[in-house]
């Protein structure tokens, strides 16, 4: 398994014709055209290969299907040979895509067809990931993340533990700039620049599941050295040293007891016992939840899971592998506090000394631990219409097609949000404006796999609508309420 237990992200793609248009699958008579203004959810298509063949499956579910005549459809229910694709990256990162009749993909507006022979303007497809921009990226050769070591992105960590390990990926004309968790982006020359410059930005190549990237100088990043510096040194073609991986970035917690006001460590035993006053790795927690029981194992550092002992003590022993029913965990959330309750059903409560005993039947403050993420200092949203940014009037709205960035500082259970303009989120009569020079204190409710509820102080949830208004109007967890974060 991957050590860090996170999954493979999905590839899911807009693609922009040579006008600048964005291909569009429409729900009614399952239509294809390339009239999109920007990448909203009808321009959004995911990505599946097999072997060197690519199918491009649209938001209803339909696969793009190529005809004998030139027709360019979009209705087809499965994949097979009308529908498959090769991909054929040209030196800007724009695709060419070609049939399995030997004919390219293009056109434009309303008039897209699958019939020319040769790749000329109207056949290049500029490609815009879609995924949530915040990451964790392995090298495939090292099999090791990249993370954040004091001036350096560098490829030397088992598992991506902490915020240092967290990469945002930018959208820049048609190629990408990588920014480490302090605001800064990798340049070619593997020097971190406060501000996106020409050799920031790099071109994206794809080989199934993996990525590579091409800078401005014809040059692929590299894991060079011991340490696994990223630096643009290879000519092409890319071998393993140059592919890369994206992972879902899993979220990661420090855990303090109410009771005992120390944080649940594992640094002196296997035993998890709250009875450090400062955070490390040791003190850190990832949790991974089972999207079929919605129950959460909770991992370490040593990439051990906490289980419940037959005496219902609590250690940290089991291997990702090994992982069972003791190894699962129903996470009750109270504002900024949550609750454990193990697989005998009761809530695993703090003793005098500090050691964890799953034995209680009720909710106390011994049962209670004050949780804090530690991977988010950057904070981007995505809801079911698309990414939260802010208006000119300083009003946040949720129909964003690119994402904006926004710090959190996460302190005491509570999150203080604030954006470029060093102004707090603050909840008004007409929705939430970045304008607060207080902050309003949000408590963040994790129940699903990459998806979290924001409770506003007034106790609604942060909620999106369809006219991309983004109010603290919501009472339940549902799709205008649970935001990728």
């Amino acid at each position: 398994e991957k050590m860090s237990g996170f999954d493979a992200v999905s590839w899911t793609f807009g693609f922009r014709d040579h006008t600048g248009g964005y291909l569009t699958s429409e729900a009614f008579g399952f239509r294809i055209n390339a009239t999109g203004k920007s990448l909203k959810r009808k321009q959004i298509f995911t990505l599946e290969t097999q072997g060197s063949e690519a199918f491009i499956k649209t938001h209803l579910g339909r696969y793009l299907t190529f005809k004998a005549d030139g027709k360019f459809l979009a209705d087809a229910q499965s994949r097979g040979q009308e529908e498959s694709l090769s991909i054929e990256p040209q030196a800007d990162g724009r695709w060419a895509l070609k049939t399995s009749r030997g004919y390219y993909i293009g056109g434009q507006g309303e008039a897209l067809d699958a019939y020319v022979k040769e790749i000329r303007p109207d056949r290049l497809w500029t490609v815009q990931l879609a995924i949530h921009p915040q990451v964790c990226i392995r090298n495939v050769n090292r099999k090791r993340y990249v993370h954040l070591v004091e001036n350096k992105l560098q490829v030397d960590e088992d598992i991506p533990w902490g915020s240092d390990a967290m990469i945002t990926i930018h959208y820049v004309d048609g190629r990408y700039a990588l920014q480490s968790d302090d605001g800064r982006f990798l340049s070619e020359t593997s020097e971190l620049k406060a501000r996106i410059d020409e050799s920031c930005k790099f071109v994206l190549y794809f080989f199934q599941q993996q990525v590579a990237f091409y800078s401005s100088s014809k040059k692929f990043l590299s894991a060079i050295g011991a340490s696994g510096i990223l630096k643009a040194t290879k000519e092409g073609p890319p071998t393993v040293d140059e592919l890369f991986l994206f992972e879902d970035s899993q979220p990661q917690f420090k855990l303090k007891s109410v009771s005992k006001g120390l944080f649940a460590s594992v640094k002196s035993s296997i035993e998890v016992t709250c009875n450090q006053d400062t955070v490390t790795d040791n003190e850190t927690f990832q949790f991974e939840i089972d999207s079929a029981t919605k129950k959460w194992s909770l991992r370490t550092c040593k990439s051990l899971f906490w289980g419940l002992q037959p005496d219902g003590a609590i250690h940290a022993s089991v291997a990702p592998a090994k992982r069972g029913p003791n190894e699962f965990f129903e996470v009750q959330w109270h504002g900024p506090q949550l609750a454990l309750v193990a697989a005998n059903g009761k809530f695993v409560t703090v003793k005098k000394n500090g050691a964890l005993v799953a034995n209680s039947a009720a909710v106390s403050p011994e049962t209670l631990f004050t949780y804090e993420i530690i991977n988010r200092p950057k904070l981007v949203l995505r809801g079911e219409h698309g990414f939260v940014g802010t208006l000119p009037s300083g009003f946040l709205e949720c129909g964003r097609s690119d994402p904006e960035v926004y710090n959190m500082h996460v302190t005491a259970g509570k999150a203080l949000i604030s954006g470029a303009n060093g102004k707090y989120w603050k909840i008004g009569v007409n929705g939430v404006t970045v304008s607060g020079d207080e902050p309003d204190l949000f408590t963040l409710e994790f129940v699903e796999h990459s998806k979290v509820l924001i409770k506003a102080p007034n106790g609604n949830y942060l909620q999106g609508q369809q006219n991309g208004s983004f109010t603290a109007t919501g009472k339940n967890a549902d799709a205008s309420t649970l935001w990728e974060y």
